[in-house]
């Protein structure tokens, strides 16, 4: 049995040594390599251990920027304590890895989102929300939410805002959106930072409706009711117009009647004024000729020759025509005109 493995051993043995002389042969190996060729393998090898020294080394170190943070994995399980923060840090090469996540202010944008309000109507919107991740909320999106390593803030964040914004629009009449603007974006911004402070850590810091867009129906149905609003307005308008120039009208009637009524109560008032006056002139000149009157009948009766003055002051020289007697009345011709008629 021995023997038969020496001979199995030598045989084989024999083998290789003439499959070696056929590799010599074919490719023309010499036997002996020269002392050049073997100075540069060894420079060869040289440069290859330093390629891979160098290698191995810019594998041991990376660098954090200053909007990033990262953690350390080998093998599996997370090595660092605490999230690292900008700057240069040493892992064990082919062996550790590392996981960034960035943590500055950010704008996560959702765009072209339907929703539908009470009233069954859809409305189109864009959100806009800024956020950002704070320190102690690193390690549990990198290794506690979704894929290790790899938070995804669209996959992860936009079905919370999307289903907020529907909640919250599902309670809103879609006449009153643009009244209430304010009040339905400050709605979502507190439910959807509640959701993601509890899920993800992530901080809110606003949200914007950057967009509503309204179905074509409703719009529709806006204008119709603004326009039949506007065409109300108008013969509003017009009624009060005639209102006003009716009322003008019969204020100027009014005035002018009153003007009028003035006009003759003054008229009116003048009137007897006048006729008081006159009256009171009458009365004051027979008052003025009943006293002379009697002062003259005083006169006569105390001084019976005053008639005589007084004819005496009214003679103008001439005879008198006719003289009164006690039967008859005897005429008086003027010589001188009967003269001359007879001429």
């Amino acid at each position: 049995m021995y023997l038969n493995l020496m001979a199995v051993k030598q045989k084989l043995g024999n083998e290789q040594k003439r499959l070696a002389r056929q590799i010599e042969e074919r490719f023309m190996i010499p036997k002996e390599l020269p002392i050049k060729l073997l100075r540069e393998s060894h420079a060869i090898r040289n440069v290859g251990i330093a390629a891979v020294a160098a290698l191995v080394l810019w594998n041991s170190v990376f660098v954090v920027e200053p909007t990033e943070m990262a953690g350390v994995r080998r093998l599996g399980i997370v090595t660092t304590q605490q999230p690292l923060g900008p700057g240069l840090h040493f892992k064990i090469p082919l062996i550790d890895q590392t996981d960034t996540l960035r943590v500055s202010v950010d704008v996560l944008r959702v765009n072209d989102l339907t929703v539908y309000t009470i009233d069954n109507q859809w409305v189109r919107i864009a959100v806009g929300m800024t956020y950002q991740i704070p320190r102690e909320a690193v390690f549990h999106l990198l290794y506690q939410v979704g894929k290790a390593g790899d938070f995804g803030i669209q996959e992860n964040v936009l079905p919370i805002i999307a289903d907020r914004a529907m909640r919250i629009f599902a309670k809103r009449n879609t006449i009153k959106i643009s009244e209430e603007r304010e009040t339905i974006a400050n709605e979502i911004r507190e439910s959807v930072s509640a959701q993601l402070k509890a899920l993800f850590g992530l901080q809110v810091i606003d949200l914007q409706l950057a967009k509503i867009e309204y179905s074509p129906t409703f719009v529709a149905s806006v204008e119709a009711a603004v326009k039949a609003k506007n065409d109300a307005v108008a013969a509003e308008n017009t009624v009060n117009r005639i209102r006003f120039e009716a009322d003008q009208a019969r204020a100027r009637a009014q005035g002018e009647a009153d003007a009028a009524a003035i006009q003759a109560e003054g008229a009116k008032r003048a009137a007897i004024t006048r006729a008081q006056g006159e009256a009171e002139a009458l009365r004051t000149i027979g008052q003025a000729q009943a006293e002379s009157l009697k002062a003259r009948g005083e006169a006569i009766t105390t001084h019976p020759r005053v008639v005589d003055l007084l004819l005496a002051d009214k003679w103008n020289g001439a005879p008198p025509s006719t003289i009164l007697g006690s039967q008859t009345a005897v005429p008086f011709f003027e010589i001188n005109r009967t003269l001359q008629n007879g001429k």
